[in-house]
């Protein structure tokens, strides 16, 4: 477990547990604290309630999708700053990256990908420039 990365909190959000459950574990062994939600719209709440330092996120979910997340999010002077990762099915990325585009995001990452890549990625962006 790396010590910088306790008590950073971590929104994950998919409409697959399984995903969920897979992310929110390894986030866990590596010292950071996770939040769990399900679609977008139960994500704008956790957001709210928990103030995340960072939220992983999948783009194709039920009630609103992580686009429509994300540019709430933008929108908002609370939580414009919150650095989110858009992770999205394969075949999907070239489409994210056109609907993105403009949109400021962390990061972008293809189902399936290796955990260490996420987690690299992540802990650069909480590191700052």
């Amino acid at each position: 477990m790396e010590s910088e990365n306790t008590g950073k909190i971590i929104l994950v959000v998919d409409d697959e547990p399984d995903i969920v459950f897979v992310l929110t574990t390894a986030l866990k062994k590596n010292g950071y604290r996770t939040e769990e939600a399900f679609n977008g719209l139960e994500a704008l709440k956790k957001i709210r309630e928990h103030a995340p330092d960072a939220v992983i996120m999948d783009i194709m979910m039920p009630k609103l999708d992580g686009h429509s997340v994300n540019l709430q999010l933008k929108k908002d002077p609370q939580t414009a700053l919150i650095p989110v990762i858009i992770i999205t099915g394969k075949g999907r990325f070239r489409e994210l990256l056109d609907i993105q585009e403009g949109v400021n995001v962390a990061a972008y990452l293809e189902k399936p990908f290796p955990i260490r890549v996420l987690l690299e990625k992540l802990r650069n962006i909480l590191s700052g420039p």
